[in-house]
């Protein structure tokens, strides 16, 4: 038999002894795959009732007298208690009423559509008015920024 015909034959049955070593790895891994989605799925934790969602709030970026872009904030407030969060979504017109001026005030002297979002320093000025509003609030978290030229 030319030595080609021998290497075939060779792995032929080296292939017939693996297949069912493969086969069982691909069963214990599809298995360990669904144990650790049951897992994730079970690690998931109710959302906590002390946070409070705003809709997310638009402000002009303005620039000597003209429009540049956009400011785009998404914030949460983190209440002392469930019953302050209660309290607090009654008077989520106020609160966004004091967000929006924080956030005209920002984007009139600090933000550009061209520039990354100081993050700290908006922070620094919606924070106060907001806690100002309602003594149950315990922070003020802005959840997501970003400006651009729309």
């Amino acid at each position: 038999m030319p030595p080609s015909a021998s290497s075939r034959i060779d792995a032929r049955k080296t292939l017939r002894r693996v297949r069912p070593v493969i086969a069982c790895s691909l069963a214990a891994a599809a298995a360990t795959s669904a144990q650790a989605e049951t897992k994730k799925a079970d690690a998931v934790p109710a959302p906590d009732p002390s946070f409070v969602v705003m809709e997310p709030i638009d402000a002009p970026i303005v620039d000597s007298g003209r429009i540049d872009g956009v400011l785009h904030l998404s914030i949460t407030v983190k209440a002392k208690s469930a019953e302050n969060a209660a309290e607090l979504a009654k008077r989520m017109p106020e609160l966004r009423a004091a967000s929006l001026a924080a956030a005209i005030e920002f984007a009139r002297l600090h933000a550009s559509p061209y520039t990354p979002v100081n993050v700290a320093r908006l922070s620094a000025m919606v924070a106060p008015p907001l806690k100002r509003l309602d003594k149950g609030i315990e922070k003020v978290l802005i959840v997501k920024v970003s400006a651009d030229e729309g």
